[in-house]
């Protein structure tokens, strides 16, 4: 597999993972590894999601310090799936509750 092949995964993180600053940890690792897309709180209280694009080896690299995550925080399980997707993501976001 080529490593500098683009790839699109949605991570599923579960556990004490809101309101502990998860989505801004997150995304501040995100940027660092230059991946693009966005992580946002599910209604689920006790999950995040995430979705990033990039290279497979800076994926994988989130995918394993997710399942420590920030100080606060404590992580039960994440969960990768690779996603086909068409759409090209530029930066990264976090996404706030709407209501």
């Amino acid at each position: 597999m080529n490593d500098t092949e683009i790839k699109t995964y949605r991570l599923i993180i579960k556990g004490k993972v809101q309101n502990v600053g998860f989505r801004h940890w997150f995304s501040d690792l995100a940027i660092s590894l230059g991946l693009n897309g966005y992580v946002q709180n599910l209604a689920n209280k006790d999950e995040v999601e995430a979705i990033v694009q990039g290279n497979i080896k800076n994926i994988l690299n989130i995918t394993e310090k997710s399942k420590s995550g920030p100080q606060m925080s404590l992580v039960e399980g994440v969960i990768p799936n690779q996603i086909i997707s068409n759409v090209k993501y530029s930066g990264f976001i976090v996404k706030y509750d709407s209501n």
